[in-house]
């Protein structure tokens, strides 16, 4: 076993993220949505906060049910979910990368909904209340405020990047940790920035408005298909902004600029085909929307620190 990270079963994942797994109703001879052919990975951060990675198959094409212990749970989403229900309300997963946030001073039930045609990928970081206050985060609601908080928000470009990286199936115990370390306090530092109303997004069930609706769209555009001959003109027309309000709405709602995203999915991308699918270097540069694979090979330097072509040793 890796140090720092939790053997790879249902009920230890739920221990270290401080939840349990829900079986009142089902019955006795029901396989519990918490079992999974792929396990996560759960790395402890600290005493009292734990992130967990999944990569893999839905368990049993079925909902997953929890009770969630109290603190802050910060899931980010890139497949395989199409929403939540936290306690009695439902929670849409508007898109690849949607990032949704839970404040509860209290036990409540989480129940995922999943997509069972679609590979799962998730990150999830639990912190307790004593965890956030060794942060230095006061996130937890007061007394007086004894409802749970949802909260969906754009996170940095730092914060979808360390994630893709920890959904990688191999890497250093040490590395691994280092990120988990960095990622957590990204999603915190985007949360706590949600919350003192500089971030454009709402709180889940409010309406985001006609501007906000409009930018989501613009970056489901790019994720839904990164390789497309994308321009800020085109991703604005379809979005229905202006070139001006595309780039400023964009930077405010996820603290990066709508080509700077672009770019990060692009080189996503084609690392999953060098990495996972096998592609030459020129043949994946072509496939995520780069015209020259010298172009693309420099890129993924600069945002890797390595060689595309070291892939393929």
């Amino acid at each position: 076993m890796r140090p720092g990270e939790q053997p790879a079963d249902g009920r230890a994942v739920f221990n270290a993220l401080s939840m349990e797994p829900e079986t009142q109703g089902l019955p006795d001879h029901a396989d519990l949505g918490w079992r999974s052919a792929v396990a996560p990975r759960v790395i402890e951060v600290s005493p009292g906060a734990a992130l967990s990675t999944f990569a893999g198959p839905n368990a049993l094409n079925r909902s997953e049910r929890a009770i969630f212990k109290g603190g802050v749970l910060i899931c980010l989403t890139f497949s395989g979910l199409r929403g939540s229900r936290i306690g009695r309300r439902e929670i849409d997963i508007r898109s690849e990368g949607s990032c949704v946030a839970l404040i509860s001073p209290q036990p409540v039930q989480v129940t995922s909904i999943a997509t069972s045609q679609e590979t799962r990928k998730t990150v999830a970081a639990y912190l307790s209340s004593e965890a956030l206050e060794r942060f230095g985060v006061g996130l937890v609601a007061a007394p007086r405020d004894r409802n749970e908080r949802i909260y969906s928000y754009g996170v940095s470009a730092t914060a979808h990047s360390l994630a893709h990286d920890l959904l990688q199936p191999e890497s250093l115990p040490q590395v691994r940790r280092l990120r988990s370390e960095a990622l957590v306090l990204e999603l915190l530092a985007g949360l706590e920035q949600q919350l003192d109303g500089s971030g454009a997004d709402t709180t889940v069930g409010q309406s985001a408005g006609p501007a906000g609706q409009a930018v989501h769209r613009a970056r489901d555009l790019i994720a839904a298909d990164p390789a497309a001959d994308h321009t800020l003109c085109s991703i604005a027309s379809t979005a229905g902004l202006s070139v001006s309000s595309l780039k400023r709405d964009f930077q405010r709602a996820f603290d990066v600029s709508p080509i700077a995203f672009l770019r990060e999915q692009r080189l996503q991308l084609g690392r999953t085909l060098i990495e996972r699918d096998g592609f030459s270097v020129s043949s994946a540069a072509y496939a995520c929307g780069y015209d020259h694979p010298g172009n693309f090979a420099q890129a993924f330097r600069r945002r890797f620190g390595f060689a595309p072509s070291q892939l393929r040793r």
